[in-house]
């Protein structure tokens, strides 16, 4: 599967998917010529030749097939958002463990890092093929513990639906992406999804004490039944 009409191939399902630049849907009669055998897509679309998926969120709905294809994933996941040091703390989290001997992982802006080296994953926060894809293989190589990145636009974008994480991390917040969101407010709530959505009762959720912005973090925190 994947969202990206020129990595189709024969027996793939395609999620056409709109972006801010290219809507994926115009790009459906070339997934089907190059073999895609299914279409995952909103309504409203006309499609012909193949299974057509629909859903009112397709984003949400490619990371959940992503998880159900490539079904491994470490047994423990950090993810950690911030505008400024995420790719540090990842990177920080996996030599920790690693020096505490176990097998470990990070994910971001610098690629995969694990037990083998890296794995160019292409994004801060890649796509839900991507991601679910690369926990699998870093399952297949041992992995037991993973730190990753959790970018505004992977937020907003559900990219990291899915992922079963047992602890998510508040860094900081200052002004960036404004060319992708509107507003601050909604580049913060974007933000906020990481604490809101992902987790269940009594996971650990740890925010910066220094941060102007902790007291709407440690509220989203307690209010989904995070520990903070």
């Amino acid at each position: 599967m994947t969202a990206d009409s020129r990595r189709v191939a024969p027996g793939y399902l395609f999620a056409a998917l709109k972006g801010t630049v290219s809507d994926g849907r115009d790009y459906i009669p070339q997934a089907i010529e190059k073999g895609a055998v299914a279409v995952l897509s909103e309504g409203g679309v006309d499609v012909t030749g193949a299974a057509h998926v629909i859903a009112d969120e397709p984003r949400r709905a490619l990371a959940l097939a992503a998880k159900r294809f490539h079904a491994a994933q470490p047994k423990t996941i950090a993810a950690v958002t911030g505008t400024n040091g995420k790719s540090s703390t990842v990177d920080f989290c996996r030599q920790i463990w690693a020096n505490a001997g176990l097998s470990a992982a990070s994910m971001g802006t610098l690629g995969a890092i694990g037990p083998k080296g890296k794995i160019d994953v292409g994004h801060t926060t890649p796509d839900p093929v991507t991601i679910h894809e690369t926990l699998y293989e870093l399952v297949g190589q041992g992995v037991s513990h993973c730190a990753m990145e959790a970018s505004s636009h992977g937020l907003e974008q559900h990219r990291l639906d899915g992922v079963d994480l047992s602890a998510v991390a508040f860094l900081n917040f200052t002004q960036d992406h404004l060319d992708y969101h509107a507003t601050m407010e909604e580049y913060l709530d974007a933000k906020l999804r990481l604490f809101r959505d992902f987790g269940g009762q009594g996971m650990p959720a740890i925010v910066n004490a220094d941060s102007d912005h902790r007291d709407v973090f440690e509220k989203a925190a307690t209010d989904h039944g995070l520990q903070v």
